[in-house]
């Protein structure tokens, strides 16, 4: 979607799309900001699919998959960076290598403000240059995370998003003076990948 634009520092980036870094988010867009707003639109649609299980006329998303799983209780509970380091260990059980965590906003600002211990005001994450680490990863938000999903532990290698096409923003050459209308659509065609589904971890609240 399944990512992030990378214009959110020092806080945690949003996703924009699974491919982290996508095309459609960079392209020139005719009537700017309408055909920028068009092509947003899309890369909220990727995201949407891209995050969940099935989705009307697109592919199936994380949720639909065979991941792995780490169970991390409730998740307004979860203290300390344990359920990361348990996923980053079972990626590796399957031979990959979580390269990234995707998590809600509300869940990257909760480990925010984890303090090292107990009367501290010290917060045991640290912001570097671009962004918010957490067990060593970069983390990237999207408000489409469910609700039961502390984070998803991304494996680049085995996860791929394919655009056919860049996004293409197109206004109508049909005269539209009987309303002050122009029409404009944007389409992109694109299509997601899980190559090896075990070394997608999620953590979540199995309960």
């Amino acid at each position: 979607m399944a990512r992030p634009v990378r214009s959110w520092s020092p806080r945690p980036r949003r996703l924009a799309s699974p491919a982290y870094r996508p095309s459609w988010a960079r392209i020139p867009t005719p009537l700017s900001p309408t055909g920028a707003a068009l092509a947003n639109q899309i890369a909220e649609a990727v995201d949407t699919a891209w995050l969940a299980n099935t989705t009307t006329k697109a592919n199936n998303g994380l949720l639909s998959i065979a991941y792995g799983s780490v169970d991390t209780g409730a998740i307004a509970s979860v203290a300390n960076l344990d359920p990361f380091i348990d996923a980053q260990f079972a990626a590796e059980a399957v031979g990959a290598e979580l390269t990234s965590w995707v998590m809600h906003p509300t869940v990257a600002k909760q480990l925010s403000k984890i303090k090292v211990q107990s009367g501290s005001n010290q917060t045991l994450l640290q912001r570097v240059e671009d962004g918010l680490r957490v067990a060593g990863l970069s983390v990237f938000v999207s408000p489409k995370v469910d609700a039961l999903t502390l984070a998803w532990g991304i494996p680049k290698a085995r996860t791929v998003t394919v655009l056919r096409k860049g996004t293409e923003v197109v206004r109508s050459n049909d005269a539209g003076f009987y309303n002050d209308a122009v029409d404009i659509r944007a389409i992109a065609r694109v299509g997601f990948g899980f190559l090896q589904p075990a070394s997608v971890i999620r953590l979540y609240d199995a309960a």
